[in-house]
């Protein structure tokens, strides 16, 4: 078989996000990493006439595998899929995909964009700036939308809106763009009237966007609009044809091909664009082998776990017997899926539909995860950031399938997981050294981990000793927070957790004693990974949040909340007349709250933190003794130079809100 070179219609590609189609086009139900912005910029280059690459297909079976253009095909499919006139549950994950609209009103928005697509998504169903459609909207129109939609759809929560109430709300006169295409093919000698038609009766008639003119009607402008020009263009942009190469599968399993890693065809078609992980082309070359697999394997991660990244955990656990196998590179992959005997090991493993091995595993380590209330986000993030350590759980339960797993086993294992995870230092240099003991029923106890390697896993100091530590150097206007012998009840105490090795000299020792302690507090105290909040606010994410998994990677634009600074930066940022240490303390992780698109203030960062916080706020996890320090943080002395008193106040409150986020972890894992 010879590489083919075709070319489909951009119908016929939209047709591949329905599960009928003979070509796979599996990001719909893993991840799918354009942004908002870009799918937007597809389709106005679309619309005006411009190339948007080749696709990269290739045969697996009777079917064809979508190996580059993935982010493109969804895109396209996108903006065909009708959520009005669909069976949802046909589609994976249909609830969570975006909808592609275009204002019919604001052609020429910028200097970039000739045509004004808007995609409206489940964390931001009002979509995003037109101007800037990187960035949201702000507040007040958020608001304003909201409010629109508890009218039109009696919904308080618009994380829960179906696909068909999401309705762009930065726009003139939009309509959905599937609406324009369906028009075009059911009626084509007026499709006008069919438009108007398709949108009348299923568009409310309320229905009003920010800027919409006062004295008009959204059902009015419809019929005032001239669409001869838009349907010409649709028309023109139906019969596009896109070019394909179609590769024939034994490309992707060749066993006679020895290049090295490097040099693949894998690795070049992956240099441009967007890259596709290798965990991605790795599934591919499974699914050339084992396609009846597909469908269990999609399923498998339980929207928690990407398919490519669930058949590289069975690959590396199928491996790793004996010994650990701590990565897996895709010329490996391509050797061992000529090897029958993996193969055969790999389809025994996942199973078949009546009884999946490793669906049960998986299944049983996420229920060990999500113990004690931890959201799916986290749980997600975990998997995603921690692949190692999930594996390590995986193996576990594939080694001890007749343990017993209550809920106290439950949260020493998720306990012992999260705690290196946020506190740990080369937890693989952990897993490779014990994998050979998980078989041990209770593996995850203290026992296994007490000698082991020098700062392999921190300490856990008390919280009433940290806070102590962090306000006596506050008190006495030192800022840097590293210890010293003279800290004797802090030091004695991470001495004694860190004990000296016979191999490195006193000075040494006590270098690598402050190393540490200093790293433990950067993880602690950073907003670098603000997880940690979650868990805090977990009843509040768990309530307001509860259905919400994203698609994409968890990035802050695509979260339905905010991470909301309690001491407003705008009253740091670009203030130059502000203190630098005021400014440092700003960015910890005390200062931060995670808050509803809807919810955060509208006051556009006016109000102070004692004007905001009167009582403890169990949703924000403000507690009593923080909010003794935040109610003293009022406006009139925000622009107070040389106000160290202020600094210090604001700082306390910062400590206290870190320690006790820190506390949270520890009495939520028993720990």
């Amino acid at each position: 078989m010879k590489t083919e070179f075709n070319e489909y219609n951009i119908t016929k590609v939209a047709e591949w996000l329905s599960s009928e189609s003979k070509v796979r086009l599996p990001v719909v139900q893993r991840g799918f990493v354009w942004k908002v912005s870009q799918i937007e910029c597809l389709w106005d280059s679309i619309f005006r006439g411009y190339p948007i690459g080749a696709l990269m297909l290739s045969h697996v079976g009777d079917e064809l595998t979508l190996l580059d253009g993935q982010q493109r095909a969804t895109s396209i499919a996108l903006g065909f899929y009708n959520p009005w006139d669909r069976d949802l549950d046909r589609i994976g994950n249909a609830y969570n995909l975006p909808v592609v609209w275009i204002d019919v009103y604001a052609d020429c928005i910028t200097d970039t964009y000739k045509y004004a697509f808007r995609v409206v998504t489940r964390s931001h169903p009002w979509g995003y700036q037109v101007q800037n459609n990187t960035s949201i909207l702000p507040f007040s129109k958020r608001n304003e939308a909201n409010k629109m939609y508890k009218a039109l759809f009696k919904q308080e929560q618009y994380t829960k809106l179906l696909p068909t109430q999401r309705l762009p709300f930065d726009a003139i006169c939009p309509v959905p763009l599937c609406f324009l295409f369906d028009a075009v093919r059911s009626s084509p000698d007026n499709p006008t009237k069919e438009l108007i038609t398709l949108c009348k009766q299923n568009i409310p008639s309320e229905y009003r966007t920010a800027a919409m003119p006062s004295n008009e009607t959204y059902y009015s402008m419809l019929d005032a609009f001239d669409f001869t020009s838009l349907i010409n263009t649709v028309k023109c942009v139906m019969e596009t044809q896109i070019p394909a190469i179609v590769l024939p599968e034994e490309l992707l399993v060749d066993k006679d091909d020895t290049s090295s890693d490097e040099s693949t065809l894998f690795i070049r078609l992956n240099s441009q664009g967007t890259r596709i992980e290798g965990e991605e082309l790795m599934y591919s070359m499974f699914k050339a082998k084992c396609p009846m697999t597909k469908d269990l394997v999609d399923c498998l991660g339980m929207n928690l776990i990407p398919p490519s990244r669930v058949i590289t955990l069975i690959s590396r656990l199928i491996l790793s017997n004996p010994s650990y196998v701590s990565s897996l590179s895709l010329a490996q992959f391509r050797k061992l899926v000529q090897d029958n005997d993996f193969i055969e090991k790999m389809r025994c493993i996942i199973g078949e539909d009546n009884y999946s091995p490793i669906k049960e595993i998986i299944r049983t380590a996420i229920d060990i995860l999500k113990c004690v209330d931890v959201p799916d986000v986290v749980v997600k993030k975990y998997i995603r950031e921690s692949p190692n350590g999930f594996l390590l759980l995986l193996h576990w339960l594939y080694e001890n399938k007749n343990v017993q797993i209550n809920d106290d086993k439950k949260k020493e294992i998720a306990a012992r997981l999260y705690r290196n995870h946020w506190f740990g230092n080369d937890f693989d240099y952990y897993i490779k050294k014990n994998w050979s003991l998980v078989k041990e029923p209770d593996f995850w106890s203290d026992k296994y981990y007490v000698n082991v390697e020098w700062l392999r896993q921190y300490p856990l100091i008390q919280p009433s000793l940290l806070e102590k530590f962090l306000m006596d150097r506050l008190k006495n206007n030192i800022e840097n927070h590293e210890i010293e012998v003279e800290d004797e009840e802090i030091w004695s105490t991470w001495k004694h957790s860190l004990p000296k090795p016979e191999n490195i000299t006193d000075d040494v020792y006590i270098r690598r004693l402050k190393d540490a302690w200093s790293h433990f507090l950067w993880k602690l105290l950073s907003s670098r990974d603000k997880y940690l909040i979650l868990l805090a606010q977990r009843k509040y994410i768990n309530n307001t949040f509860a259905d919400f998994n994203q698609l994409e990677d968890l990035e802050d634009t695509n979260t339905p909340w905010d991470w909301d600074h309690i001491y407003p930066d705008s009253w740091v940022y670009r203030q130059w007349n502000i203190d630098d240490r005021r400014r440092r303390w700003e960015w910890r992780i005390g200062n931060f709250r995670a808050m509803s698109l809807t919810d955060n203030r509208s006051e556009n960062n006016r109000l102070s933190p004692a004007d905001r916080f009167n009582t403890p706020n169990d949703n924000y996890f403000i507690k009593e003794n923080d909010l003794a320090y935040w109610i003293q943080l009022n406006a009139s002395h925000k622009n107070i130079k040389e106000g160290d008193e202020y600094v210090i106040v604001h700082a306390q409150a910062i400590i206290t809100r870190s320690v006790n986020i820190y506390e949270n972890f520890l009495k939520m894992f028993d720990l």
